[in-house]
């Protein structure tokens, strides 16, 4: 029987739609169900429960199991980012195949937006401290010790394909991807200076990023630099970066106080962002290759170009920089 007719019958759905799956990023396979209850997303993922898997099906377990805490976590605690509410998890077989399933429930099907505006993304910022403080709170040593294994999972899957994505990357600008940026001539070389830095980055290093988890699912560097190489306007990116880091950084100061100061995310950002750009890669591929809409192709290139352009700038010691002071930094109206 089909996995979602398993799932349709464990719930009681009723008049059921089923919309094309999909899978995230990470592997884990996502089918979401029209019904007369509601709008339902099920996400699942193989899992065979074996102690050693391939490098590969852990990483999408891993994937999976954070982003079950994350929803169980979210919705317990009523954080009000529109993710999906979570319902149930259990196991289903498909023959002599197990998968791990959990169900969320949103108010209708999602759509994608383009970028976000300045107001949008601090209230991002804003959820995304209040989601750093309640993990803070209510995440035992043990479970984020689980949560950081799973995470350390897909990051080295993810190192292991890098190469393999750029090699594709590579084979798109040959064709026809290449009129959505605007030196793609020069997009390999700038790719290939990230690699070797990142290459070369001392372990002391990245502990300083690693440190500042804080017993929480999520890295403040991290989530914020993402939310702004993906979601930002190029003039927010990189002239009101600070007023998006001064959000999320007050929100979290009332609510669960960090451990370093907001200076400190200013110079994690950009030491952050090479990082960032190389893990764009495989979704702005995506975008290239499977969104009909040329104008949201040439924004997401642009975005992500503009980002590669700063932060080999940056790496190269050719970055503009005002060395603006964290407590002067609102400027919004210029």
């Amino acid at each position: 029987m089909h996995i979602s007719n398993l799932v349709v019958r464990e719930l009681g759905l009723t008049n059921v739609t089923e919309l094309e799956p999909f899978a995230t990023i990470n592997g884990v396979t996502v089918v979401e169900l029209d019904a007369a209850e509601g709008h339902f997303r099920v996400h699942l993922v193989r899992d065979s429960q074996y102690m050693n898997v391939k490098l590969e099906e852990g990483s999408k377990l891993a994937a999976y199991y954070n982003s079950l805490f994350w929803h169980e976590i979210s919705t317990a605690e009523k954080i009000s980012v529109p993710s999906g509410h979570f319902i149930n998890r259990f196991r289903v077989s498909d023959g002599d195949v197990q998968h791990s399933v959990f169900i969320t429930r949103t108010d209708g099907k999602g759509s994608v937006r383009e970028k976000l505006g300045m107001e949008e993304l601090k209230q991002v910022a804003t959820q995304i401290a209040h989601l750093h403080a309640v993990n803070s709170r209510v995440v035992n040593e043990q479970f984020a010790i689980n949560v950081e294994e799973n995470y350390r999972n897909i990051k080295s899957f993810r190192k292991k394909i890098q190469k393999d994505v750029v090699e594709v990357l590579q084979l798109a600008l040959a064709n026809e991807v290449s009129q959505f940026f605007i030196n793609p001539a020069a997009i390999l070389q700038k790719v290939g200076i990230l690699t070797h830095h990142l290459e070369n980055i001392h372990e002391d290093e990245r502990e300083i990023w690693n440190r500042h988890r804080n017993i929480h699912l999520g890295n403040p560097v991290e989530d914020l630099t993402n939310l702004l190489v993906t979601s930002a306007d190029v003039e927010i990116r990189r002239k009101k970066f600070m007023t998006i880091f001064q959000v999320y950084f007050y929100a979290l100061v009332d609510l669960q106080p960090p451990n370093y100061q907001l200076l400190d995310l200013k110079k994690w950002f950009k030491e952050y962002e090479a990082e960032a750009v190389l893990n764009g890669i495989e979704a702005l591929l995506l975008t290239l290759s499977e969104n009909p809409d040329d104008k949201i192709k040439r924004a997401a290139a642009h975005r992500w170009e503009t980002s590669l352009d700063d932060t080999v700038d940056f790496l190269t010691g050719n970055y503009v920089s005002d060395d603006e002071h964290t407590f002067f930094s609102h400027k919004e109206d210029e």
